[in-house]
């Protein structure tokens, strides 16, 4: 049996960009389901994903470990670099609401 070929995917009919200083959108709010739940920062930030060549990925995590950071907060601080060339203007880190766990307790 013979596939059908898929026709590419287009995003460009779900992104909407809003002008600098455009009116904030009221939606609904959002259910929580019990259990778990969502945490804080999820609610507030918008996810990105990337893909990495495992071999880029290893580097970048011996990198981050070798100086006792996240590799969450090196590609931060790479997206914050490539936007100031860019000229783009943040922000671009969401504030997390609870303290770090190392300080928790």
């Amino acid at each position: 049996m013979t596939r059908r070929p898929q026709a590419p995917a287009s995003y460009a009919a779900s992104l909407a960009v809003e002008p600098v200083g455009a009116s904030v959108r009221q939606t609904a709010p959002v259910e929580v389901q019990q259990g778990r739940g969502r945490r804080p920062l999820e609610d507030k930030a918008d996810p990105s994903v990337i893909y990495l060549h495992p071999a880029g990925k290893k580097s970048l995590r011996l990198y981050a470990v070798e100086r006792g950071v996240k590799v969450h907060d090196l590609l931060l601080e790479a997206i914050e670099g490539w936007a100031a060339d860019k000229g783009l203007v943040g922000p671009w880190r969401v504030p997390s609401a609870a303290p770090p766990r190392r300080q928790r307790g």
